[in-house]
């Protein structure tokens, strides 16, 4: 994976189309409250604080980049979720190792399984708004 990048706007971003078969989307969220943009250098306005959405991701805008065939699926779209942090290799490889050898690798199954659940509550709540 990339060197994660980090922007803040003052509204909360969830997903959005980016091309034919692929989204956008901005799963790291921390709100920020009375944040304050860094004052461009020669400028002698002062920004307004406000409550500030984070997000980390690989572009620059925070976001990631993923396929998604259809982003009216919560299937699809927690899928999307999964793949900002395991992709398909990385989790048949820990499929693999947790059938082989589940006490070794019970940790890292557990995380897996977390932030799967996790990735389906979020792609529900991101449909229902």
């Amino acid at each position: 994976m990339s060197e994660l990048k980090k922007a803040v706007y003052m509204t909360p971003r969830t997903f959005e189309k980016y091309d034919n078969g692929r989204i956008i989307l901005y799963p790291n969220e921390t709100v920020i409250s009375d944040y304050t943009p860094e004052v461009p250098e020669g400028s002698d306005a002062t920004p307004s604080s406000f409550t500030g959405y984070q997000y980390e991701g690989e572009e620059n805008d925070g976001g990631y980049i993923r396929e998604c065939a259809d982003m009216k699926s919560e299937h699809d779209l927690a899928n999307a979720i999964v793949r900002t942090r395991y992709s398909i290799s990385d989790e048949l490889a820990l499929q693999r190792h947790y059938a082989s050898d589940p006490e070794t690798y019970a940790d890292e199954w557990s995380a897996y399984n977390t932030f799967a659940d996790a990735a389906v509550a979020k792609a529900k709540e991101w449909l229902k708004g």
